[in-house]
């Protein structure tokens, strides 16, 4: 599982809670770090921020979805907008989580993408 999100803060305590599920994580502090790692073709979910400097979430979301099709997509943002909601979910976000992300939200957000 691939994690991205520019605050460092968020980005150490969701990879540490996701590896005390089971899950291995691998955390990038921005959608052009991630899209610069080798082994983007064996990750099977992708949780990213929504608003990030540089390339957004929702522009990952887009090179993610046509690279890796069937590549889980979780989106998170701080944001209370129904139009950033609309444009994740359109674009193949499995969910959108509101920040600060609620430990059995993400969970079960992880268990639909299993079934």
């Amino acid at each position: 599982m691939a994690i991205v999100d520019d605050d460092q803060a968020v980005l150490d305590a969701t990879s540490e809670f996701l590896e005390s599920l089971g899950y291995s994580a691998v955390a990038f502090s921005s959608g052009e770090d991630f899209l610069s790692f080798s082994g983007q073709a064996a990750i099977s979910h992708l949780l990213t921020d929504v608003n990030m400097p540089g390339m957004s979430g929702l522009e990952l979301q887009d090179i993610v979805r046509q690279r890796y099709p069937n590549m889980t997509v979780i989106m998170m943002t701080a944001l209370r907008d129904e139009v950033v909601r609309r444009r994740a979910l359109a674009g193949g976000a499995k969910e959108l989580l509101r920040k600060p992300i609620i430990a059995d939200d993400l969970i079960r957000c992880l268990e639909d993408a299993a079934t």
